[in-house]
């Protein structure tokens, strides 16, 4: 194996070490992709905080909503019923208490929508986040695959500088070499011994004779 393919499986190897730990994934490589990752995750925290208390107020006002109508609509049918009756008193609360529910009911669904597009907007926001998180995350790793690979070709560089002034890579190249050609050897021959077999076989099934195993 000469030293050029140890050097590529050596960054491959180190490459797939550090996406395995997925927890912490970066090692010591405080980078500022690294700072600012922390950054991030520190206000994607926040974010999943402030998202939570937004949706439990627009289930709040969308609640507030549904209630104060439902109560002006028995409101609406007890005002009718005291009409039909002539009971004043009846009336006159009636017909408060409904103007106050309707009232109730209009600012609270004015409410609930208005609340219900902020959330909406929180939740877009923060699928940027997670999106930025990941980009974040890419250069990181494309970081530290950098500083892997000039590294490891430094110290490729003086080993083959070493080689060179010893020859050492001569020798490795002409033994690679030589390897080479007694597979190709190997393969031509036994290429030629099948095919004379064959040709036996062949002559001894004429001769009624049973082919050799």
């Amino acid at each position: 194996m000469s030293i050029f393919k140890q050097i590529k499986d050596q960054v491959t190897a180190d490459i797939e070490s550090i996406l395995e730990k997925n927890e912490k994934p970066f090692g010591q490589h405080e980078t500022k992709y690294e700072v600012e990752s922390k950054k991030l995750d520190k206000q994607m925290k926040q974010w999943k905080q402030s998202i939570e208390k937004q949706r439990k107020l627009e289930h709040y006002f969308y609640k507030e909503w549904q209630d104060s109508a439902q109560m002006a609509e028995k409101r609406q049918k007890q005002l009718e019923i005291a009409q039909e009756a002539d009971a004043d008193e009846l009336i006159e609360q009636a017909s408060n208490e409904l103007a106050g529910y309707e009232e109730l009911a209009r600012e609270y669904e004015e409410s609930y929508n208005e609340q219900k597009e902020r959330v909406k907007k929180l939740e877009t926001r923060g699928q940027e986040l997670q999106f930025l998180r990941k980009k974040i995350r890419r250069m990181q790793l494309n970081v530290i695959a950098r500083e892997e690979e000039s590294k490891l070709e430094k110290g490729a560089a003086k080993w083959t500088y070493y080689s060179e002034e010893n020859g050492v890579l001569e020798e490795e190249i002409e033994e690679e070499a030589q390897v080479s050609q007694k597979e190709e050897h190997t393969g031509d021959f036994d290429t030629r011994i099948a095919e004379l077999k064959k040709e036996i076989d062949n002559k001894r099934k004429d001769e009624g004779k049973e082919p050799i195993v």
